[in-house]
């Protein structure tokens, strides 16, 4: 299990967070599958049972989402469709690592998979393209009257109204304007953003359209936060986030060890005495975002809703799809998909000008 994950990092070049979410979910059928007295063999044969299991075991944790909730509520909460689906991933995963290596015999592959490309001889040396048998549906349903879960343009007002300092509202200002995964957000670094003018080069730079902001995956974050897109990425930064960074730029000036760090988002001198200076963590970041959501009354709001903000309001204003496809970083276009949800009032207002058409066309003259 350890060196399937060593190679996820190293070999394919995942997060690190992705590596430590998969590595929770195999702990854990790990643990199902010595409970039972199984071999890797036959706990292939009984994956549909550790999900049943998963899902009927309430969680001993809060969870993403829940640390709000009453205990009665979160003590009765399962995993979501969104985490089983991840749990699979980790799984197939790994057993199509030790089936390459050897380390489990391949017969079991034709229980997890079917062949995309039937060809002859297709459970032989080099793995061909497969696909699992069994998956988990982690499409979101939302209630039609509620709407799905990304923040409003209003909410994302409120947080920017409730920021106490400039630099919680750059943070909520560059997590809706422009999309940014909080991962990405924590792992800014000072060289990456360009305030430059339209027709100005920043050093080292070719980009001359205006302000902007490099997406770059680097390791080395003190507190491990990295990009997830793999391929470099280059935002145009708007002026009203402009305006904030810059304010945020000044304010930090005055934060000791703040100088000389090379991350654009440090912490504050704290009551408990840490030092001040030091790099957000994503937990941190999502901490800020649910404090402001809490002091404006809203409902809990976490750092990936302002992206999904960043993302319905794009299909709202008919964006062009590869030109989103851009501006999110997606590897596949399908990705933008979780975004393009019908409102209520757009619904509303499309059914009344359907009915005003329909009431203005002439009667038919009744025929001879």
């Amino acid at each position: 299990m350890n060196h399937f994950l060593r190679h996820l990092r190293s070999a394919r070049g995942r997060a690190e967070s992705t590596t430590k979410t998969y590595a929770g979910h195999l702990k854990r059928f790990e643990q199902w599958r010595r409970a039972r007295d199984l071999t890797w063999e036959q706990a292939a044969r009984q994956i549909a049972g550790h999900l049943i299991d998963r899902r009927i075991t309430p969680r001993t944790t809060p969870g993403r989402g829940l640390g709000r909730r009453p205990k009665r509520r979160r003590a009765r909460a399962g995993p979501s469709d969104g985490a089983l689906a991840l749990a699979l991933a980790a799984i197939h995963g790994f057993y199509r690592h030790v089936a390459d290596v050897g380390d489990v015999d391949r017969t079991v592959l034709p229980v997890l998979f079917e062949l995309t490309d039937p060809t002859p001889g297709p459970w032989s040396a080099p793995l061909p393209a497969l696909r699992p048998r069994l998956r988990v549906d982690a499409r979101p349903s939302y209630p039609v009257d509620l709407g799905p879960p990304d923040a409003t343009p209003e909410e994302l007002a409120a947080l920017l109204g409730r920021a106490a300092s400039a630099r919680d509202a750059c943070l909520v200002g560059f997590l809706g304007g422009l999309g940014l995964r909080v991962g990405r957000l924590a792992a800014v670094r000072r060289e990456d953003v360009h305030l430059v003018p339209a027709g100005r080069r920043a050093p080292g730079c070719a980009f001359w359209h205006g302000p902007h902001l490099h997406v770059i995956r680097r390791d080395g974050h003190p507190r491990g936060a990295t990009s997830k897109a793999r391929d470099p990425n280059l935002l145009p930064v708007p002026a009203p986030l402009v305006m904030l960074y810059a304010g945020w730029l000044h304010g930090r000036q005055t934060i000791p060890g703040a100088v000389d760090s090379p991350w654009a988002f440090v912490s504050f001198p704290g009551p408990a005495g840490n030092r001040p200076g030091q790099p957000l963590s994503t937990r941190r970041i999502h901490a800020i975002v649910a404090g402001l959501a809490a002091a404006a009354g809203l409902r809990h709001i976490h750092p990936h809703m302002l992206r999904h903000t960043f993302g319905a309001t794009a299909t709202d204003l008919d964006i062009a799809r590869d030109v989103l496809q851009r501006l999110l970083g997606h590897a596949a276009i399908a990705s933008q998909e979780v975004n393009r949800h019908v409102a209520s009032a757009r619904v509303v207002e499309a059914a009344a000008l359907i009915g005003d058409r329909l009431s203005q066309q002439p009667p038919q003259q009744d025929r001879p």
